[in-house]
């Protein structure tokens, strides 16, 4: 169950309406919409409101999503380092002609490494 999931049945078993939450929260009744219907990433100020009136800590909830999305990556280039690195030493690999692979894996690496790749919010279709 996603973020906008668990948001959605706190909210229904506290009996609210996303137009009562969203009053009740200072916030717009489309930013609920929208975090419900998995269209955005909730913000540290909404979550926070949002957690306040519902009592569930929504912000720890979205960190362990986080974390988890990060372990599928950080799995799937371990995966691909192994692969790459058993090409090296196991296989006749010319670097004349797959320098290319090389390269691909250290944009990638460099890439995970500095936050510039990651699993986005789920869009709900």
């Amino acid at each position: 169950m996603d973020l906008g999931d668990k948001i959605k049945a706190a909210r229904a078993k506290k009996g609210l309406t996303q137009k009562e939450l969203a009053q009740r929260a200072k916030l717009s009744e489309r930013t609920i919409q929208r975090i419900e219907n998995h269209e955005v990433e909730p913000s540290v100020y909404s979550l926070n409101k949002i957690s306040e009136l519902l009592e569930f800590d929504f912000l720890t909830e979205k960190l362990r999503i986080m974390k988890r999305r990060n372990q599928i990556i950080y799995t799937i280039m371990a995966v691909w380092t192994a692969a790459l690195v058993f090409n090296l030493i196991f296989t006749d690999f010319n670097f004349a002609d797959r320098w290319w692979e090389i390269l691909m894996w250290g944009m990638t690496l460099s890439a995970v490494v500095t936050g510039q790749i990651y699993i986005p919010y789920r869009s709900k279709k």
